[in-house]
């Protein structure tokens, strides 16, 4: 959420709840349905058409501003413009993001406009809608048609104002507010962010994660690096290769860095070995992953690196040239800044011209995997996985730099790279690896894979870290 947006989760969903408990049983309009069932019957319809999570919200509340003033259940009868619109809007912006809080603003003069553009339209209003329309202004007048196509979320609001008109089946079954208050955490993804997801491959969403969850994700850092650094110093002292250290079932993989054996790189297995890392895992970062993607996601595989300073140097790469020996054919990741990244430290940098430029250049892609560029990269050696030079030097490199609230996502084909960390400080992120549902669940498989072939370069690419090959 935006800083503006100070409402916590855990209170917004009571907050909803009571709401839709206690005040939405009021009769909608007109209709032989009440508030509680027009609002479920609209999200349903929502999610029925594939719509982002924004979206469904903004199904659900679109009349909240009816059930949040004090002029009874039709004031339209009484000659009176309620402006729940406007009043819902703003209880809204309070709460969620433009694309939960603008479609509801819009929606009243999405009614407006169809009635001047959509013959057919006026006739197919329920008769509470006729007469509010008379109240809210009546259809637009052609100046009025012009300025409202050109608003920031007219579309959503005109899709909006058509299941507005639908949900007033007194016999459509629905799931109750629970089920929907489930989009809460993915909230901030709507259309807008699908569409840059599938352009770029990369989505910033700044300020995601508030005050207590970013304290509990260094807490949870701090306790498995600990155990990642104490298994690094036994294998050390009894004189195990890293491989020999993987190969323990249940436990975490320490890897350390190329240039010194006691320092730790990364560790691995976080969602296997942290019942509390999954829990949070499942509860806020799966469901934006889905919601980006318009599909279920499962864990594929996870890492937390240690960027110390001087070192955790990251080549240019796209992941999916050490996922390919696996069966998923696309993957989503969720970093996570546990600590701020920056320039001087080391933080993310990805291209933002790489599809175009596969396109363009010729021979850069080696593949193409379900449309998508794998540009050529080197196999074997210390450089195995990076993007061949002559290539990546051609690519946009746009430098993200990231706070402990903040999280990016990036799929498996959207190159990246990090330079060394220049900081007199430690730097540690989490990387949080997806993949969908339909194409299987993943994750012990390939830690089992890793654990037995733990030299095999496909688990070392674009990585500062001792293997064969």
């Amino acid at each position: 959420m935006s800083t503006d947006q100070t409402t916590s989760r855990s209170a917004l969903r009571a907050e909803i709840e009571e709401i839709y408990t206690e005040r939405a049983t009021r009769r909608y309009g007109l209709s032989d349905i009440n508030q509680l069932q027009h609002a479920l019957q609209a999200a349903t319809l929502a999610e029925a058409n594939g719509e982002a999570p924004a979206f469904v919200l903004a199904a659900m509340l679109h009349d909240v501003g009816h059930m949040i003033h004090k002029l009874g259940e039709n004031p339209a009868e009484e000659g009176v413009d309620d402006h729940h619109e406007i009043l819902g809007a703003k209880w809204l912006a309070k709460r969620f993001p433009e694309s939960v809080s603008e479609p509801v603003r819009l929606h009243v003069e999405a009614k407006r406009y169809l009635c001047a553009v959509d013959p057919d339209y006026f006739g197919r209003l329920a008769p509470d809608s006729v007469l509010s329309l008379s109240l809210q202004g009546g259809p637009m007048n052609d100046d009025e048609v012009a300025t409202f196509r050109v608003k920031p979320h007219a579309e959503d609001a005109l899709r909006l104002r058509l299941l507005d008109e639908e949900a007033k089946d007194p016999e459509m079954e629905t799931p109750p507010v629970s089920h929907f208050l489930r989009h809460l955490a993915a909230a901030r993804i709507g259309a807008t962010e699908r569409a840059m997801f599938r352009r770029d491959g990369v989505l910033v969403l700044r300020n995601f994660f508030d005050t207590d969850e970013i304290a509990e994700i260094d807490r949870l850092s701090r306790q498995l690096g600990a155990e990642a650094q104490a298994m690094l110093h036994h294998a050390r002292e009894s004189g195990q290769r890293p491989a020999e250290l993987a190969r323990e079932a249940g436990m975490l993989i320490a890897v350390p860095e190329a240039a010194d054996p006691t320092q730790l790189c990364r560790f691995e297995y976080l969602l296997g070995r942290s019942a509390e890392m999954r829990a949070l895992v499942e509860a806020r970062i799966a469901p934006v992953i889905e919601a980006v993607a318009g599909e279920p996601f499962v864990p594929f595989k996870d890492k937390e690196n240690e960027k110390h300073p001087g070192g955790g140097a990251f080549g240019p790469h796209q992941d999916f040239a050490a996922y390919q020996a696996f069966g998923p054919r696309y993957n989503v990741t969720a970093m996570i800044s546990v600590d701020a990244a920056t320039h001087e430290n080391g933080c993310l940098e990805f291209a933002s011209n790489w599809s175009h430029f596969a396109g363009m250049a010729s021979g850069a892609a080696e593949s193409f995997v379900e449309g998508r560029p794998l540009l050529r990269f080197h196999k074997g050696g210390a450089q195995n996985g990076d993007i061949l030079a002559e290539i990546a030097d051609g690519l946009d490199w746009q430098t993200v730099e990231t706070s402990p609230g903040d999280l990016v996502l990036f799929d498996s084909f959207a190159p990246h790279r990090s330079a060394p960390n220049m900081s007199s400080a430690s730097r540690r992120a989490m990387f949080l690896t997806f993949n969908a549902v339909r194409e299987g669940d993943w994750y012990q498989r390939y830690y089992d894979e890793k654990r037995a072939n733990f030299d095999d370069p496909k688990f070392h690419v674009s990585t500062p870290t001792v293997h064969a090959g």
